[in-house]
């Protein structure tokens, strides 16, 4: 229980056009990690969630608070809540107290009704941004025939973005129709309007990656599982066992959810991000990386083919041979220098990712390397003696880079500033100990 009184409660709305809304009436000391009261969930327009019950529509916005009510201790209260969803929340919660030893967990979530529910289907879905993890897991499963849930408005895309998603969506649906299967949109504000930076910089973590990724994503999709007849999601593994840090994509997460009587699936945690490319680079599949996306940091082209994501994933298509220009890049032979630079110069930020990442394509560097795919011998050579565990940042180059990485890519926009600005002002106030 609660002993601070701290509460969270959610009403809901099911609204025209295939849109859930969410009203939360939060207690005042809990308001500076909501941005607004308001937030949506709007499913694809081929489908009609009319018909799904307030039992399995709460499942997306639980998901969302879920990890802030843990962390922060807040009661949290919703009409109704999918019974054999608020087992599996038991079940998360007991991984997470694992994971984040920080948190309060003096809070609880509860339901004033809980619904057993059951689907009877025997599809399998999975998540779908067309990155390496994704698109690895779809040609695993591809003759299971699943449908793609793709979903805008998380970090990558703003929901703001309607002209970069459609281009995003529109390789999505080509892919779809090239192999005869379903695919389907969702789109929420829902993340955004989370102060996810000043819950980052309260428990010193990135609250996306290590506090509410998995959970969040899966739980976005229950509406659209009831529609659809759902039996399996995918959700495709962003580490393996080596990695060593909290992560909210983790199978002892993502496997414990579970709604009516859909079960998800923490698909190749065995692989590394290398040995998906590999696997990607095999001649059958090496047409599907014509629209590969693995950019997080530009709303004006797929992948910017600047930032860290992009050119480790760049790094990693040249040493198994491929060319990167061929799967949605856009580099030249100076891409290769000025990644070395960016290792020597400090201008990536040293979190874990980046250790865990590149440590895992220098194993890969073979003795001799015969293929020079845009330049890239002499950066291999070197990036096989580098010590990565010795990296470290310079904040002041990071920030330059960043900034400029930010204003190259047309990520500086009117809406995106006043969130900031929104979010530290609260975080200054914080700190002042005046909220």
């Amino acid at each position: 229980m609660n002993t601070l009184n701290q509460k969270i409660d959610i009403k809901i709305l099911n609204l025209p056009d295939n849109k859930v809304q969410f009203k939360l009436a939060v207690s005042p000391l809990l308001k500076k990690y909501f941005l607004k009261d308001t937030s949506y969930v709007q499913y694809d327009s081929s489908i009609d969630i009319s018909a799904v019950g307030n039992s399995i529509l709460a499942i997306p916005i639980v998901a969302a608070i879920a990890p802030i009510a843990w962390a922060v201790g807040a009661d949290v209260t919703v009409p109704e809540l999918d019974a054999a969803y608020s087992s599996s929340l038991a079940r998360v919660r007991a991984v997470y107290k694992d994971f984040h030893p920080d948190f309060s967990f003096s809070g609880d979530i509860r339901s004033q009704k809980e619904v057993l529910n059951k689907f009877g289907g025997s599809r399998t879905a999975l998540l779908f941004s067309n990155g390496v993890d994704s698109l690895t897991s779809y040609l695993k499963h591809k003759q299971k025939k699943p449908d793609l849930f793709s979903i805008w408005g998380v970090i990558d895309i703003p929901p703001t973005e309607g002209k970069f998603w459609s281009s995003v969506w529109s390789d999505v649906t080509n892919l779809a129709n090239q192999d005869g299967i379903r695919a389907f949109q969702i789109k929420t504000d829902v993340y955004r309007n989370i102060n996810y930076e000043l819950l980052g910089k309260k428990f010193g973590i990135m609250w996306w990656g290590s506090a509410t990724a998995g959970l969040f994503l899966l739980g976005m999709c229950a509406p659209l599982t009831a529609v659809r007849k759902t039996g399996t999601i995918i959700i495709a593994s962003s580490y393996t066992s080596d990695f060593k840090e909290p992560s909210a994509f983790h199978p002892s997460i993502d496997n414990n959810i579970s709604w009516a009587d859909v079960s998800v699936l923490h698909d190749s945690y065995e692989l590394s991000r290398q040995q998906k490319l590999k696997y990607l680079c095999q001649s059958e599949n090496l047409p599907y990386l014509s629209h590969l996306r693995v950019c997080g940091d530009t709303a004006q082209k797929t992948n910017c083919g600047k930032c860290e994501k992009c050119l480790r994933t760049i790094a990693g298509l040249a040493l198994e041979g491929v060319d990167p220009n061929k799967c949605n890049f856009d580099i030249d032979e100076n891409t290769f220098p000025r990644l070395k630079d960016n290792f020597t110069r400090g201008k990536f930020k040293a979190v874990s990712d980046l250790f865990y990442m590149w440590a895992a394509i220098q194993k890969h560097i073979p003795e001799r390397i015969d293929s020079d795919i845009i330049a890239s011998r002499e950066f291999f050579n070197w990036l096989r003696g580098f010590d990565i565990s010795q990296y470290r940042a310079n904040r002041l180059r990071h920030f330059l880079w960043m900034a400029r990485l930010q204003y190259s890519n047309k990520r500086i926009k009117p809406e995106a500033l006043l969130r900031k600005i929104k979010c530290y002002y609260y975080i200054i106030l914080s700190r002042l100990g005046m909220i």
